[in-house]
């Protein structure tokens, strides 16, 4: 198959590791570089630990780790309700 000719694409299969979705992938690399643009560029020997915070960051976009970060502080627990 020579460089030029295209693949198609199934995004509701998963990849080979069973665990990752491709939309999931295409998702992280676009929070990704929208992250990285506000820096105009990183370190090439650094880039590795921005991705890895980057990555902590995409896993956990749902929560508020400031909040969580404040209570680690001040050794808050939350209550747990149950109906």
């Amino acid at each position: 198959m020579d460089s030029n000719t295209h693949r198609r694409i199934d995004h509701g299969k998963r990849s080979a590791n069973g665990k990752a979705y491709i939309n999931g992938i295409e998702g992280f690399w676009s929070f990704a570089k929208q992250r990285l643009l506000k820096y105009h560029g990183v370190d090439a020997r650094k880039s590795p630990l921005y991705l890895k915070e980057l990555e902590f960051r995409y896993n956990h976009r749902d929560r508020d780790l400031f909040d969580d970060l404040i209570q680690v502080l001040v050794g808050y627990t939350p209550v747990a309700y149950t109906e």
